[in-house]
């Protein structure tokens, strides 16, 4: 071999050898997984350590609704996997299930702290997208935008390219550097999630000892980009919070709450423009409040009420919607579970009402003891409070004995409910808050007593005067009656003009029914006559049992002429 060949020879050598050091460090830098779920949706994501796990960070939009996540890494090996955290702005995390940990080589891509720079330096960059057998696609894209706080645009070089389904997670590098994940695409724009960003969303569940956020941006020497980085109190028990928000940008504020303990955030009007959105997390990320009627703005003034679920410290999170700047609330206490829940909150049957203040979310209990077959009325007065509710009943074992606890009710109308227990027993009333915060009067009147409604002397005779008394929804009204075999009477049930609903039946003194008309509802509008003819001379029962509201009734029992 001469020294030409020889020298030729290495040269090709080197080249080979820098090709593949390329398409490895190439294929090392795109997405680490391909993500299929059983509802047809694809994706990409990309690994994170955490402790000794190895975990992979996607958009929540492409695992958020399915039963089955099948993942496929670089050298085509096939495992299952859950989604185990989400985050406001479309980002989940998900867990390989499998029992060898996994080496995760991509830790570094979350230590880059040049991003601003790059994207003042280069306009253009590239989408690697791992496909289903494991292959790279590589998709150049011109950098079309971005902001400073959470988002670049970005669009194929190749105007005959699209963005394609299953691109989603996608890596962006800008200058063989990592920029972020692809989010959304829309008319061919495809939104990024810049890497700070990303790093500063997922940093509290990743334990990061220093976190990376987005550089402040000085509006003036009194204002910064974010949130302030203290919180005052604003008056008594108040607390108030400050920022600038802006399109895509994010900030959290984090607030130790007690459950069931309702407080205000009124958010004050700035004069600025833009529009925001509000989700509440609780410690372990998941959502537990969201705005969703529609985005809030710097020029108005709202007051949003929320109820914590347990204690814990909650992340209120302000996410830009439109434009940019200040917005500030306030978070005021409006009642404590305390007051709502306490051991002495006890009510008594024609006592004085009991008074309080309900929000949406919230769980006010009083606790009776009760009768059985003894029904009362449950009576809230209306107020001038904008407030919803609904009502709930429970005994002693916790379980809910209310008829329609799912109904709700208007504190812009007066309630009366009836309520028969089926037995005796210490019960619990609840209100619990459906919608928007207000004062609330609850008390409870007696309908009937069970010794009204089946004592020893409710006894019907023929040609007496009738029987009178109230029955209720769930109650039930029993007389006896001496009888004799083959020998007609009528049930004389005079109208007492109330709207209730009730039916009528007859038993032996066996128990048996011998007279029984399920399909048919008397109410106290109507007077009407049940004939009878007793099968054999016993001792029967008329029963009157309460099928709806309350009713006044009488009855009377009157010879029938034989046939």
């Amino acid at each position: 071999m001469n020294i030409f060949t020889a020298r030729y020879v290495q040269i090709v050598i080197v080249f080979f050898l820098y090709t593949a050091s390329l398409l490895i460090a190439q294929r090392a830098w795109a997405s680490d997984v391909y993500i299929k779920t059983d509802d047809n949706e694809t994706g990409q994501g990309i690994f994170r350590q955490r402790g000794t796990e190895c975990l992979i960070i996607t958009p929540l939009h492409v695992v958020d609704n399915a039963f089955k996540i099948d993942v496929t890494l670089a050298g085509k090996q096939k495992f299952s996997a859950e989604m185990i955290e989400s985050f406001p702005g479309d980002i989940s995390v998900l867990r390989i299930m499998h029992q060898d940990s996994l080496p995760c080589k991509n830790n570094a891509l979350f230590n880059n702290s040049q991003i601003d720079a790059l994207l003042d330096a280069e306009k253009q960059g590239e989408l690697r997208t791992m496909l289903a057998d494991g292959s790279i696609r590589i998709t150049p894209v011109n950098i079309a935008g971005y902001d400073k706080f959470r988002t670049i645009h970005v669009s194929p070089q190749d105007p005959t390219t699209n963005f394609t389904k299953g691109e989603s997670g996608s890596p962006l590098y800008i200058s063989g550097h990592f920029s972020g994940i692809l989010l959304s695409v829309k008319d061919n724009v495809g939104n990024v999630v810049r890497s700070d960003a990303l790093t500063q969303t997922v940093s509290l569940f990743f334990d990061e000892k220093k976190r990376t956020a987005a550089p402040p941006v000085p509006l003036n020497k009194n204002e910064t980009i974010g949130a302030q980085p203290a919180k005052k109190q604003a008056a008594a028990n108040d607390q108030e919070f400050s920022g600038v928000i802006a399109r895509s940008a994010v900030v959290e504020h984090k607030l130790r709450l007690e459950g069931n303990s309702p407080v205000r955030l009124s958010f004050l009007p700035t004069g600025d423009a833009q529009h925001f959105n509000i989700e509440i997390l609780d410690s372990a990320r998941r959502i537990v409040f969201q705005n969703k009627n529609k985005s809030l703005s710097g020029s108005d003034s709202v007051s949003i009420p929320f109820t914590p679920p347990t204690s814990d410290t909650y992340s209120i999170f302000i996410i830009g919607a439109k434009g940019e700047g200040k917005y500030v609330f306030k978070v005021t206490p409006i009642t404590t579970n305390a007051h709502l829940r306490g051991e002495s909150n006890a009510i008594h049957i024609g006592g004085s009402p009991v008074h309080g203040i309900i929000a949406q979310g919230a769980v006010a209990e009083y606790h009776v003891q009760l009768e059985g077959n003894g029904p009362i009325r449950l009576e809230l007065p209306a107020t001038d409070e904008p407030v919803r509710y609904s009502l709930d009943i429970v005994d002693a074992a916790g379980r809910s004995v209310a008829l329609d606890a799912g109904k709700q009710y208007s504190t812009a109308d007066s309630v009366a409910i009836p309520f028969t227990p089926v037995k005796s027993g210490r019960y619990a009333i609840r209100i619990k808050g459906t919608e928007g915060e207000g004062a609330y009067a609850l008390q409870l009147l007696p309908i009937a007593s069970n010794a009204q409604l089946r004592g020893e002397a409710n006894v019907l005779l023929a040609g007496e005067t009738a029987a009178e008394g109230i029955i209720a929804q769930g109650a039930t009204a029993e007389y006896r009656i001496q009888l004799e075999a083959v020998r007609p009477v009528r049930f004389h049930f005079s109208a007492s003009g109330d709207q209730g609903t009730y039916n009528v039946e007859v038993v032996d003194s066996t128990g048996a029914a011998v007279y029984v008309n399920p399909s048919k509802r008397y109410s106290g509008a109507e007077t009407f006559a049940l004939p009878f003819t007793a099968p054999k001379t016993d001792t029967y029962v008329l029963r009157i049992v309460g099928l709806e509201g309350e009713c006044r009734y009488a009855v009377n029992l009157r010879n029938a002429a034989r046939k």
